[in-house]
């Protein structure tokens, strides 16, 4: 027979097991390619824990909650709970300002090509000339103005956010029981 109590500790375990697999995956969210789509997983796999198994109360009052309650605090699951969840905000938060730089460094290299390059073109046709030895002298400059841009401060900062990669969070600590 099912008592509210039987209730309280599966309740307690299934947070407990819960938990444990999100700690785990937190600890390989790193491992391969694909970063963002697993932090979003995992940030939706966190999601569905709290709406569906994280409550910490089964009744209105009574024993049911105080076992419920002792269950979590044994295993310490408030705690644990408040720590992955700062972790993969922690994770989303630097894949996002990773992706934040890569967009800005992109948009970067369009502006450093496309400006003297559109200029160039610009100039040639506004001469009216078919010359394919204009074309190319009009090439030549766009190609100088973008080295020479490239060889700015602002230029070598948008080469270097495609091309670093900040160090990633520390990993988590080993799981608590």
């Amino acid at each position: 027979m099912r008592t509210v109590y039987l209730d309280a500790l599966l309740l307690g375990s299934i947070q407990r097991d819960h938990i444990d697999e999100i700690a785990d995956s937190l600890s390989d969210v790193f491992d391969g390619p694909g970063l963002a789509r697993r932090v979003a997983a995992l940030e939706g796999q966190l999601a569905r824990f709290r709406s569906v198994y994280w409550q910490q109360h089964l009744t209105a009052h009574g024993p049911a909650n105080d076992l419920l309650v002792a269950f979590q605090e044994q295993y310490r699951l408030p705690e644990r709970f408040a720590d992955v969840t700062a972790q993969a905000a922690d994770f989303g938060q630097w894949v996002q300002t990773r992706q934040n730089q890569q967009i800005s460094g992109a948009l970067g290299i369009l502006t450093i090509l496309g400006l003297p390059l559109g200029t160039a073109l610009g100039v040639v046709q506004a001469l009216g000339t078919d010359s394919p030895w204009h074309l190319a002298a009009g090439l030549g400059a766009a190609f100088a103005a973008t080295a020479a841009a490239l060889a700015t401060p602002y230029g070598r900062l948008v080469l270097a956010s495609l091309r670093e990669s900040p160090a990633p969070p520390p990993p988590p600590g080993p799981p608590t029981p």
